[in-house]
């Protein structure tokens, strides 16, 4: 199969499955979370939903996962490689917390800059009122009053505020898993997806285009990746924050696997990446 021709079959995978595909699967599990009562009792249909969205995506990226393998011809020993190593797995840990302090950092600054532009545009306060009094010899003094100002309309572009966007759309679901599921439960349907998305994405997109050079596997590798992080998010300000731990996440981990072609350091700093983040 030509260089080209792959990289169209990758672009269709993400429009296809993780667009297209996940809205029609995600419609499906909220009709089913709302039409039955699977689960326990305490749960409402939101927090069902939610659960059963991130069961149903894990379970189809495996699928995924299984379907560009055989069409790559890329042998399943790739799944486990980097497991022997646990030198590298201990890396991958510090590899995530170094991501995570770079994506934070990089976020923050975005949201710093927007907000004084934000603020540049609304120009200085207004300046207090001054009133008159009458002098004991009969001259008008100036004397300052208080003046009551209605607060300003927060209109979502306060930091607090656009921290909270960014806990919305594909993350509520895993904000829901760690609230009414047990630790290890939500950690391993956390873990399912984010070893699926390694997988895909630096396992085997650049495997399958290591042929065609960094230039071509690397470019195609992160920016699919961070389209796909732009999916089912509500806003774009909640969008953010996950397209720019795509990009930091994109770039470090398509350039360590193309050095060292280990799959399992990168999915440890994956985990590590989303669970600081999201808790």
């Amino acid at each position: 199969m030509s260089t080209p021709l792959r990289v169209l079959v990758l672009v269709a995978v993400v429009l296809l499955y993780y667009w297209l595909g996940k809205a029609v699967l995600f419609r499906a599990v909220r009709h089913l979370a709302a039409a039955t009562r699977i689960g326990p009792a305490r749960w409402n249909t939101a927090q069902r939903a939610d659960v059963f969205e991130l069961a149903a995506a894990g379970a189809s990226h495996v699928v995924v996962v299984a379907a560009l393998l055989a069409i790559s011809g890329i042998g399943p020993g790739m799944l486990v490689s980097g497991l022997a190593r646990p030198e590298l797995l201990g890396l991958g840990v510090l590899l995530g917390i170094g991501e995570l302090a770079i994506g934070s950092l990089l976020c923050r600054a975005l949201i710093e800059v927007k907000l004084s532009g934000v603020a540049r545009r609304r120009g200085p306060a207004a300046p207090a009122n001054s009133g008159r009094s009458v002098g004991g010899s009969g001259t008008a003094v100036r004397t300052a009053t208080p003046v009551r100002t209605r607060p300003r309309e927060d209109h979502g572009l306060s930091l607090r505020s656009w921290l909270g966007r960014s806990r919305g759309g594909w993350i509520r679901h895993h904000l829901t898993a760690l609230k009414v599921l047990p630790l290890w439960a939500a950690l391993g349907l956390t873990g399912v997806q984010v070893a699926s998305e390694e997988l895909v994405f630096r396992g085997i997109v650049l495997t399958w285009l290591r042929d065609a050079g960094p230039g071509v596997a690397l470019s195609t590798s992160i920016v699919l990746f961070v389209v796909m992080q732009a999916f089912f998010m509500s806003t774009w300000r909640g969008a953010m924050f996950p397209l720019v731990g795509g990009v930091v996440m994109g770039v470090v981990h398509g350039l360590v696997f193309w050095a060292v072609p280990d799959v399992a350091p990168l999915v440890v700093a994956h985990v590590v990446f989303f669970v600081f983040a999201v808790i």
